[in-house]
C-alpha cells in the first residue's frame, strides 16, 4: 500500500492510521445511505399485497361496477372482470402504487384524441385526470385507477381499430363514396382486444401495443409536438386576445408590444434570445401584464427588427400576406385562442389515419386546404405545384388510391349528372354550343355506343332525368380536362387532370371544380412519373398532345395517391402551417371552423 503525506512533517504511522480510517467511514456512509434510500423507496411505494389487490379489484368489477370511484360506469365490465380473474387481479397500468409508463403514455394518447371535442369520446378523462392527481397508496384509489384506465383503453382501441376516428368519412358530397368506418363482421370487437391486451401484457409489449394505436407518420409526429405546444400556453392563463385598434407598423411603440413578443415567443415566430435580451432568461417567462403608464421611450415597448420578423414569420405561417404590420387579418390570426388551435391540431392529427402506414416510397401527396400538390421522393419533395379543388357543393374527397393509367390528350365523357344539369341547359340555350365546345353526341344501341348527329335532336323532349345520350368532349385546346389526365381506380371518378382555363392557378381560392382535382403542372407530373417509360419522354408527351393524338399509358411502378385535407400540418422546416377551412371540415364541438374569420 502507498502512504501519502498529506503534510511534509506528518509521521507516517499516524498517516497510515488515517488511510485505513477512510474507507470504513466512507463504507458506513454508504450502508446509511442505500439503508435510508431503501426505507425512502419502501415508503413512497409500498407494493399491493395480491389478496389486497384482489379484494378491491372485485369491488370495483363487481359490486362497484357502476360508480368506479365513486361516477363512472364502466363499459366493458362484462369481458373486463374475465381479464383481471386470468391475472389474479394483478394491475397492468400500475407498478405498487404508481403509475407505470404505459399508463401515462395511455392517459396522453386519451387527451390528444379527446382535445378536439370533435365528439363524446367516452374515455371518463376527468375522471382519470382527478384521479391520477390524487393517488396514493391507498389499494381502494389505485384499484378503482386501474380499472378505469383498462376501460378506457378498449374504448379507445375500439375506436382506433375501427376507424371511428376518422374525420370527414361521412360526407354526402359524392354519394358512392365508400365507408372508411368498419361494420359487422368487419369490426374487431371487444373480446379479440381483450386478447390483444392480454397478449401484449404476456410479452411484455404494451408499449409496443399503445404506439400502434397512433399512426407512426412523421408529420403526426410532429403535429403531436405542436399539440404540446399549444397546450401548455392555454394551460399558462396568459393568453389574451389583442385589440383591434391596435394597428402598429415598424418602428410604433405602445405598451402591447411586449405581451405581442411574449405571444410570437410562445408560437415559436420570435427569433431565438430575443425574449433573454429583455428578461434575461427565456425559462418560463409569464405574460407580461399591460402596463397603462409604461415610459413608451423604453426598448422593449419599440416594435423592432426582431418583432416585425416575427409578425412576417406568423403571417406567412397563415398564408397572409406579408406586411411586417400588425393588421385586422394578423390580429384576427393571433387572437384564436391556443385551445381551439389545439383543437383543430388534434383533429388534423385524426387524418393521419386515413393514410395507409408506409406512404409509398414514391407517392403524391395533394392538400386540399392548402390547393397544393406535391410528388414525393424518398421523403423528399421531387415536385411541387398549386391544383384547384372541387367547389363547396361538390368538395373533392379524402381518399387514397393507386394511379396506374395516364392520359395524353384525353376525351372527356361527361359524367350524367353534369350532363344533366349543365350541358342539356346550355344546348336548350343555344344548338351550335356542342359544335362550339367540341362534343360529340353518343347513344347505346343493339349494345353498342354509336354517334348521333347533335342536330337530329329535339334536346327540349329531354331533361336531366330522362336524358338517353351521353356528351364526349374530343380532345384540344377546349377540352375541359385539358392535355393529360391521370387515373387511380375509384369508385367516384376523381382523379387529377389538367385544365383549359390555366388562369385560374391564379386565384387565391381555388375551390373551383366538379370534384376532381386540376395540377398546374400536367406535363411536367406525366414526364416524372413516365421517366421515359416505353420511349414516353418529354418530346413524345408534347408531339402526342400537339396532333390530339389520345393516348393511355399503364404506368410500370404504379404511384400512390393520397387526396387530404391538413388545415394545419408541420412542414420540413419544423414551422406548423394553418390553413382556412375552405370545407368546413374542422369539426369543434360540433361546429365547423369558417373558412374566413
Amino acid at each position: 500500500m502507498t502512504y501519502i503525506r498529506t503534510h511534509p512533517h506528518q509521521p507516517p504511522q499516524r498517516q497510515r492510521r488515517s488511510s485505513h480510517r477512510v474507507p470504513l467511514i466512507i463504507g458506513g456512509v454508504c450502508v446509511l445511505l442505500l439503508f435510508a434510500a431503501l426505507s425512502a423507496s419502501l415508503y413512497t411505494r409500498p407494493f399491493m399485497p395480491p389478496n389486497v389487490a384482489q379484494e378491491h379489484m372485485e369491488h370495483w368489477l363487481i359490486e362497484g361496477a357502476r360508480k368506479v370511484a365513486g361516477e363512472v360506469r364502466l363499459r366493458h365490465i362484462r369481458n373486463v372482470e374475465p381479464f383481471y380473474l386470468k391475472r389474479n387481479y394483478q394491475p397492468i397500468w400500475l407498478d405498487s402504487y404508481q403509475l407505470r409508463p404505459e399508463a401515462l403514455e395511455l392517459i396522453e394518447l386519451l387527451r390528444e384524441t379527446s382535445v378536439d371535442d370533435w365528439r363524446n369520446y367516452g374515455y371518463s378523462l376527468e375522471t382519470l385526470e382527478r384521479e391520477m392527481r390524487r393517488l396514493t397508496n391507498l389499494p381502494e384509489q389505485a384499484t378503482a385507477m386501474e380499472v378505469l384506465l383498462t376501460d378506457a383503453f378498449v374504448t379507445y382501441a375500439e375506436q382506433a381499430l375501427n376507424n371511428e376516428l376518422i374525420p370527414n368519412a361521412d360526407e354526402n358530397d359524392h354519394p358512392t363514396m365508400r365507408r372508411v368506418v368498419l361494420s359487422g363482421d368487419d369490426r374487431i370487437t371487444e373480446m379479440q382486444i381483450i386478447s390483444l391486451l392480454q397478449e401484449s401484457v404476456r410479452q411484455n409489449k404494451l408499449d409496443e401495443l399503445l404506439a400502434q394505436m397512433a399512426p407512426q407518420h412523421e408529420g403526426y409526429r410532429r403535429l403531436r409536438a405542436e399539440l404540446k405546444r399549444y397546450r401548455e400556453i392555454d394551460r399558462s392563463g396568459g393568453w389574451r386576445p389583442i385589440s383591434h385598434d391596435l394597428t402598429l407598423s415598424a418602428g410604433d411603440r405602445h405598451a402591447d408590444v411586449p405581451y405581442l413578443r411574449w405571444l410570437l415567443d410562445q408560437y415559436g415566430d420570435l427569433p431565438s434570445g430575443t425574449l433573454s435580451w429583455f428578461f434575461g432568461s427565456e425559462e418560463n417567462i409569464p405574460a407580461p401584464a399591460r402596463n397603462p403608464n409604461a415610459d413608451l421611450a423604453q426598448a422593449e415597448y419599440l416594435l423592432d427588427g426582431p418583432l416585425r420578423s416575427a409578425i412576417i414569420h406568423f403571417q406567412k405561417r397563415h398564408k397572409l400576406e406579408q406586411t411586417g404590420s400588425l393588421n385586422k387579418d394578423t390580429i384576427d390570426r393571433l387572437n384564436i385562442p391556443p385551445y381551439q388551435t389545439a383543437q383543430r391540431i388534434a383533429l388534423n392529427m385524426k387524418r393521419w389515419r386515413q393514410l395507409p402506414s408506409d406512404l409509398g416510397e414514391r407517392h403524391i401527396m395533394v392538400n386540399m386546404a392548402d390547393y397544393s400538390m406535391q410528388l414525393v421522393k424518398s421523403g423528399a419533395p421531387e415536385l411541387e405545384m398549386k391544383v384547384i379543388i372541387g367547389r363547396l357543393d361538390r368538395r373533392t374527397p379524402v381518399m387514397t388510391d393507386l394511379m396506374r393509367i395516364i392520359e395524353v390528350a384525353p376525351t372527356w365523357t361527361v359524367p350524367p349528372r353534369i350532363a344533366g344539369s349543365y350541358i342539356l341547359p346550355n344546348v336548350k340555350r343555344n344548338p351550335d354550343y356542342l359544335k362550339q365546345k367540341g362534343f360529340d353526341v353518343m347513344q347505346w344501341r343493339n349494345g353498342a355506343r354509336v354517334h348521333v348527329a347533335a342536330d337530329e335532336i329535339n334536346w327540349h323532349n329531354y331533361s336531366a332525368r330522362n336524358l338517353p345520350y351521353t356528351f364526349v368532349q374530343r380532345p384540344g385546346k377546349l377540352n375541359a380536362l385539358g392535355t393529360v389526365k391521370f387515373l387511380f381506380p375509384n369508385d367516384q371518378s376523381i382523379y387529377l387532370h389538367d385544365t383549359s382555363s390555366p388562369e385560374l392557378f391564379d386565384k387565391e381560392q381555388r375551390a373551383l371544380s366538379s370534384g376532381c382535382v386540376r395540377v398546374e403542372k400536367p406535363r411536367l407530373l406525366a414526364e416524372k412519373l413516365l421517366q421515359s417509360q416505353d420511349g414516353w419522354h418529354r418530346g413524345r408527351i408534347d408531339e402526342a398532345i400537339d396532333h390530339n393524338h389520345t393516348s393511355r399509358i399503364r404506368i410500370k411502378d404504379p404511384v400512390p395517391v393520397h387526396l387530404m385535407y391538413w388545415t394545419t400540418w408541420v412542414d420540413d422546416e419544423g414551422q406548423l402551417q394553418i390553413r382556412d377551412d375552405v370545407y368546413q371540415r374542422d369539426l369543434i364541438g360540433g361546429t365547423a371552423t369558417h373558412a374566413s374569420l
